[in-house]
């Protein structure tokens, strides 16, 4: 059954209790009932009607099996509403705003499961067995791609790992995504996931929270250190880079004072070019995002080299970007005096930065030194790499 000729036919059909014909959106060309007739006569009322659809779907997808009852409920609700509101074609308006009514509702009630799904998750590192087991009763791909992270990390250990996490894998892509080509695309290129280095397995889980409200849990960070912050980092160069949201550290390292200080004199240059770069600064904020969390929550791996391709082109760049502050002429862009303050107050940023990194994170003097004005360049390239000419 094509996509428009159903409005909420594979919704329902994850029900447990049967719903009547009339819960199917018609085919325009035998539409039967008054209300199929009226949501046949509107390409508006067509559009609600998948809306309702696909959230509906989202919201057995987030929720437990054994907890949909009441979703079952308000939705027959709903379409004995529907059989009243939408009676003939004079209605369209009055049937309009039901299916806006029932899509933000369940829009709603997709949040709040999603929420209840996230701290289910946060249980991962506490107790991973009992947290599978209660994956299990949830039919969707966030749920799905949990599961692969417990089997592919071996925080669950199965006999037949490998072959789980391929068909969960199959089931995402085949079925549990949104109709978006380049996702797709790109989470086939990921290869055989089962077998793939920890890193592919989280790009894979960043991909598909990404189609999510779900934020990235600190405690993939703080148990995998550099290849989550590859796996999370800016990947699509473009607006995607906005999800999945990430976790917030306890404290952020570039909130000390003397960072702040620094930020005060690159900002009022850096704005503008945020504007210019249009959907592209999306990836660099997104990247400076990661280099905040990645400073503030586990110091040391900014000692570490980089593991994919990406990263290592990344480091690159943030070697430019370093290069050419130390060497900064373009004062047009950034005006000296500003370049100055700058400069005659990085030292002091790293001072404290590393002895943060030794009071609070139990790094010894000269590898707190070191991460120090490793994070001293992450802040520096990520606002530096706005206003330098691309190459």
């Amino acid at each position: 059954m094509a996509r428009s000729s159903w409005i909420l036919g594979s919704a329902l059909a994850l029900c447990l209790l049967p719903l009547s014909a009339d819960a199917q959106t018609p085919d325009c060309t035998k539409a039967t009932s008054a209300a199929d007739r009226t949501v046949c006569a509107s390409p508006d009322l067509k559009v609600a009607a998948e809306d309702v659809a696909t959230t509906l779907r989202d919201v057995l997808d987030n929720t437990p099996s054994t907890d949909r009852d009441a979703v079952q409920r308000a939705q027959q609700a709903f379409l004995t509403e529907r059989e009243r509101t939408c009676a003939d074609k004079s209605t369209i308006a009055a049937c309009q705003k039901l299916y806006e009514k029932r899509s933000a509702d369940l829009a709603n009630q997709n949040t709040a499961a999603q929420k209840k799904l996230s701290t289910l998750v946060a249980g991962i590192p506490k107790d991973p067995k009992a947290v599978a087991a209660a994956l299990q009763r949830y039919d969707g791909a966030a749920a799905k791609a949990w599961l692969v992270y417990l089997y592919h990390s071996g925080a669950v250990p199965a006999a037949d790992k490998e072959d789980r996490v391929r068909k969960m894998v199959a089931a995402v892509i085949d079925n549990g995504l949104p109709n978006d080509p380049y996702l797709l695309e790109e989470m086939k290129n990921l290869g055989d996931v089962a077998t793939a280095p920890t890193g592919t397995m989280l790009l894979f889980l960043r991909h598909v929270l990404s189609t999510t409200e779900m934020d990235a849990p600190c405690f993939l960070f703080t148990k995998h250190g550099q290849p989550a912050f590859e796996a999370f980092g800016a990947f699509w160069g473009n607006s995607r880079d906005e999800s999945p949201g990430l976790c917030t550290p306890p404290s952020s390292i570039f909130d000390l004072p003397e960072w702040k200080k620094i930020a005060d004199r690159m900002d009022p240059a850096i704005e503008p070019a945020l504007e210019e770069r249009g959907s592209i600064r999306y990836g660099y904020e997104r990247q400076f995002e990661v280099d905040d969390l990645q400073a503030s929550l586990v110091p040391s791996t900014l000692l570490e080299a980089p593991q994919s391709t990406e990263a290592r082109k990344m480091a690159e760049q943030r070697q430019k970007a370093v290069a050419a502050f130390r060497a900064w002429k373009d004062f047009n862009v950034w005006p000296e005096a500003d370049y100055k303050a700058a400069v005659a107050a990085l030292p002091s940023a790293i001072a404290a930065t590393a002895k943060v990194y030794r009071e609070k994170f139990n790094l010894l003097p000269q590898v707190a030194d070191q991460a120090a004005r490793a994070a001293g360049d992450r802040f520096l390239a990520g606002r530096l790499g706005l206003i330098m000419p691309d190459d």
